[in-house]
């Protein structure tokens, strides 16, 4: 793994686990909602309708606001020509969402009408087992076609078993390298690095074909990488952005506070989501379209990045 870039510790607790502490902290708000039935005194309303936000608060966020789909949209670049480009990262199949989520997914990004769909690592929540759940990806439509990236959960357990689950699907998995496609005689580079947790990347790599006029995308699954990626870009005349994920937008928000986790990167709190810039390249942080630890998310629904690159 290469020292440049940080590597967060993240707890590899069972997901039963986060699963028992959801359903004892819904069990507690009812419990304590239930014995105030016998109570007198000034606490009896505070310790009710704290119980009630409790548990409403828990539900909401376990078992409602995941399965939510929001489409979170960017225009970049300027000039006459555009391309429509959908980005969906960190899906987690495994024990909380599967291929019924994948093919909702599928069918909504379709319905965008994109010219080019991109996939941002995190495939996985567990290990290779839950390959299978991936399979409507295949059916993303775009006549620029679909390319894809590893994240650390895919690298983590399981990166020869993904890279042989991308290759048998026919969608391409760029690993620290660039493709150039043709849209009506205009070339656009698509390139792809690899996970810089638990993979190898290289930037330089990944980069060692671009021209410097012609229009760019970049997948990073680590945003911690964009501030090197756009170093290294410096000086480009082509429109370049770039398209990143593995926050999951800090999964469990509160209002004015952002992410009750820490962010897994080393950047500071402001870089959850959204769009930022470094030497004059857009980053668009998606907010991903999964959970890892808990099941919950809370004012931060899955999202897919639809972004309109104008050059």
């Amino acid at each position: 793994m290469p020292r440049r870039y940080s590597r967060i510790h993240e707890l590899d607790l069972p997901w039963r686990l986060y699963d028992a502490a959801i359903l004892l902290l819904l069990a507690s708000f009812v419990g304590a909602c239930a014995w105030t039935r016998s109570w007198t005194g000034p606490f009896v309303l505070p310790v009710r309708f704290l119980s009630v936000a409790g548990f409403l608060t828990i539900f909401y966020g376990s078992f409602i606001e995941p399965r939510l789909l929001a489409v979170r949209r960017y225009a970049v670049g300027k000039g006459e020509r555009s391309i429509r480009i959908a980005f969906l990262s960190d899906l987690h199949v495994g024990p909380y969402k599967g291929a019924s989520w994948v093919r909702r997914l599928v069918d909504r990004t379709n319905g965008l009408k994109p010219d080019l769909v991109l996939l941002g690592g995190d495939f996985l929540y567990r290990d290779a087992s839950d390959l299978p759940e991936l399979a409507p990806l295949k059916r993303l439509e775009a006549p620029l076609g679909t390319y894809a990236i590893m994240g650390n959960h895919d690298e983590w357990k399981s990166g020869r078993e993904t890279r042989a689950w991308f290759e048998a699907s026919g969608i391409p998995l760029l690993v620290n390298r660039s493709v150039s496609i043709d849209r009506e005689g205009e070339k656009l580079l698509v390139s792809g690095v690899d996970d810089d947790w638990y993979g190898e990347a290289d930037l330089e790599a990944a980069f060692k074909d671009f021209t410097p006029d012609a229009p760019a995308v970049v997948m990073l699954h680590n945003p911690e990488l964009a501030p090197h990626a756009a170093a290294l870009l410096r000086g480009r005349t082509g429109a370049t952005v770039f398209f990143s994920g593995h926050t999951h937008g800090g999964q469990i928000r509160l209002p004015f506070l952002g992410s009750v986790a820490r962010l897994p990167h080393d950047m500071g709190r402001r870089f959850d989501r959204g769009r930022f810039t470094f030497e004059g390249f857009p980053l668009l942080l998606g907010a991903g379209t999964g959970e890892s630890g808990p099941r919950a998310r809370l004012f931060c629904p899955p999202e897919i990045v639809l972004a309109e690159l104008r050059f």
